[in-house]
């Protein structure tokens, strides 16, 4: 099945560079005290190697050559690749105040991507059905929402929405305020043809109650918080009411439970622990 929205699989170095900027900008790297006054020679140039120090997926090869895009730079690993503890991720030749005075915005980066992207293509593993898509969610931080989608990406999941934009969702509060869904549904796909429709549902009446009499077809439906019994029950009401509606589930999923749902007929699994609850990953930098 296509993908409901566009995915982040890569990170756009104008972007990257302007996120950089306003990193060290807060860490006030241009004033940094200690190396300032623990440095005799502040043009020194050293070698640094960026160390992993536990297994993990890597992220993070745009994060270093923005960051040292004057330097010379060796890489040995790439975005995606797994790495062991031990290994050398790259090799950076550069001025020892410039090192220590962004080090600090690197890992911070290098390890929160990383610990996403390990994190998503653990509950992959796990579930170990290329047909059901892991899909993260907009339980993102605030200021870094783009490197964290392209992380899941890079892990082997699947973006959903990046922003409100990029489609419509009716959840529970939005079916509270809206006086007529359908003619909501009507009126937004003769505005925004290209754009998706879903609609969050929490029990299979309520799925019933939508589709009776449901004139514009909707793209994709979140079977939000159900047993696997409700998922199995509004599963084949989709199938055999709208055949190219994507079906999701969501709600308390975890890497101890996702097995439940390997063998349901859905489309995807929607978890926003991959980026709010990933843990980050140990990564050093070393001088040689």
């Amino acid at each position: 099945m296509k993908e409901l929205y566009y995915q982040h699989t890569q990170l756009q170095p104008e972007y990257v560079s302007k996120k950089i900027k306003n990193f060290l900008n807060e860490d006030k790297t241009d004033q940094d005290l200690t190396t300032q006054y623990s440095l005799l020679g502040k043009n020194k140039i050293v070698k640094a190697n960026i160390l992993c120090e536990e297994p993990i997926i890597f992220v993070g090869s745009t994060i270093i050559n923005n960051l040292f895009n004057s330097d010379t730079i060796k890489f040995f690993k790439k975005d995606g690749a797994t790495c062991q503890a031990g290994e050398i991720i790259a090799t950076i030749e550069s001025k020892a105040a410039k090192l220590l005075s962004k080090e600090r915005v690197l890992l911070n980066l290098l390890q929160h991507l990383s610990g996403i992207a390990t994190l998503t293509n653990k509950y992959i593993q796990t579930l170990n059905k290329a047909s059901i898509k892991i899909l993260d969610t907009r339980k993102t931080t605030p200021g870094i929402r783009l490197f964290e989608k392209y992380a899941v990406n890079i892990g082997g999941g699947h973006n959903h929405r990046l922003d409100l934009k990029d489609g419509v969702m009716f959840k529970d509060n939005h079916l509270i305020i809206t006086r007529n869904l359908h003619e909501s549904i009507k009126l937004f796909k003769a505005d925004y043809p290209e754009k998706k429709i879903q609609i969050e549902v929490d029990t299979p009446n309520q799925l019933r109650d939508i589709l009776k009499d449901l004139e514009t077809p909707i793209d994709a439906v979140l079977l939000d918080n159900m047993s696997s019994d409700e998922v199995i029950e509004c599963s084949t009401i989709l199938r055999n009411s709208l055949t190219n509606c994507f079906i999701e589930v969501s709600g308390g999923i975890t890497l101890d439970n996702i097995l439940n749902y390997r063998n349901l007929d859905i489309d995807g699994i929607s978890i926003g622990a991959i980026t709010h609850q990933a843990v980050s990953k140990n990564i050093k930098l070393e001088f040689q």
